[in-house]
């Protein structure tokens, strides 16, 4: 294993589709489905199964997030390296957001690939992230 490397860049959101599977007045269960292209470091594309909870807005009708679990299929390159992997998230209000690669998913030049990445969504809607990983 090398020391940690670290990767950074940008990601936009090609797609984003949500199916609400039960809705309460106390919170909103969804199955979303999304894909991504990474550009950056971490060049490449990734397809997303996620599944969120909504809950009220104090004082309002809308409907904020307040957390979700995911598993999301990477693949391309970081730093020149081709291949792919497989990320979990966990985030929710009180914890914060928790992205990390499964152990054993990475293939082509990313195969023995293990690492945590940080999401940053700006005022302005745009993604960035960090990326902590070891080959």
């Amino acid at each position: 294993m090398e020391t940690k490397i670290k990767a950074s860049g940008t990601f936009e959101i090609d797609a984003w589709s949500d199916d609400t599977y039960d809705e309460g007045a106390d919170a909103t269960l969804a199955k979303v489905h999304l894909t991504k292209t990474f550009a950056g470091d971490l060049v490449g594309t990734s397809v997303v199964e996620m599944l969120a909870v909504s809950v009220p807005q104090e004082g309002s009708a809308e409907f904020q997030g307040a957390a979700y679990v995911a598993v999301e299929r990477v693949t391309g390159s970081v730093h020149g390296r081709t291949g792919g992997f497989v990320l979990v998230h966990a985030a929710s209000e009180p914890h914060g957001m928790k992205v990390a690669v499964i152990p054993g998913t990475g293939s082509g030049d990313l195969a023995g690939i293990t690492g945590a990445l940080v999401i940053s969504k700006h005022e302005d809607g745009s993604h960035t992230y960090t990326f902590d990983y070891e080959l």
